[in-house]
């Protein structure tokens, strides 16, 4: 495993060598996801997300995507959908001092599929107290090289593919619904350009495997349109099979959805992360993620 090499790039490669292949588009749950799109629709979606920690550092971007959402499903009705969508994640993040190197980049051009099943169907009118239903939803997604050879800024150590799958699950009861993902996998490949920390030795470096667990966003309807509630997410970052030291980050912190946009086809989402627990290696940090999704 490549630890923190004392190099001519200082800060920026440390951080790199900790973060700087942690999984760039792992879908964060928010209060309602999960569930199908509008049937037959194009939506534009983007996912920012604002994250700065104690020794100062800022990391700003999101992916943002394309998408398409099915009118039916494998069973040729509405009780399931197919969505596919073409993304990348522009952004900035802080450089450390490191010579020659932008804080301005795109990480992980993207590709995605997306199924959804209505596993068990509401028997009551939408929005009773006794109203359920539970939807299942595998997602696949792969990401593409970037092209950027920097150590440091938005978009480095990301000049490699990559795929990441997922099986989240929305369970609605009266005026509590609940997006909950077990777990989730990110495979990152070496990178297409080698790189030299300081030793005089470059090396196609390799995120491996990465995972994340317990990613549980769950609410209650306080008024006709907003819910509140709870997001709860743990990172094992380049667990296996990675060049990379393996680092643990697990956030939990409020969480709102907001409908009051629909007719027009808007929806917002919002978490608040605070980090309740990180490796020893990394620094304490507390980060602003959002959904913003607008069919047309």
């Amino acid at each position: 495993m490549l630890q923190h090499p004392l190099s001519r790039f200082g800060a920026a490669c440390s951080l790199a060598m900790v973060l700087g292949s942690s999984p760039s588009i792992q879908a964060e749950q928010f209060i309602g996801f999960g569930q199908p799109g509008l049937p037959g629709r194009w939506a534009l979606e983007t996912f920012p997300v604002f994250n700065r920690n104690t020794d100062g550092n800022v990391r700003a971007g999101g992916n943002t995507v394309l998408a398409y959402f099915s009118e039916t499903g494998f069973t040729d009705t509405t009780r399931d959908q197919l969505q596919f969508w073409v993304g990348a994640a522009p952004g900035y993040a802080s450089t450390n001092g490191a010579k020659n190197t932008s804080p301005w980049g795109i990480a992980s051009p993207n590709l995605g599929f997306a199924y959804y099943y209505n596993v068990v169907e509401p028997s009551s009118a939408y929005g009773s107290d006794d109203y359920t239903t539970f939807w299942t939803n595998p997602t696949l997604s792969v990401e593409f090289p970037n092209g950027n050879n920097d150590v440091a800024g938005y978009g480095a150590f990301a000049n490699r593919y990559a795929v990441s799958f997922s099986l989240a699950n929305y369970l609605r009861v009266g005026k509590f619904a609940a997006t909950f993902t077990p777990v989730g996998i990110h495979y990152a490949a070496r990178n297409r350009n080698a790189t030299d920390l300081g030793t005089g030795d470059p090396k196609r470096l390799q995120g491996g495997v990465s995972l994340w667990l317990a990613n549980v966003a769950a609410g209650y309807l306080v008024t006709d349109d907003l819910w509140l509630g709870v997001h709860h997410v743990y990172h094992i970052n380049n667990r296996t099979a990675s060049d990379y030291a393996e680092s643990r980050v697990g956030k939990i912190g409020p969480s709102m959805t907001y409908t009051g946009f629909a007719q027009k086809g808007l929806y917002l989402s919002a978490n608040l992360n605070i980090d309740y627990y990180h490796s020893a290696k990394l620094a304490h940090s507390n980060e602003l993620t959002m959904a913003l999704v607008k069919f047309f």
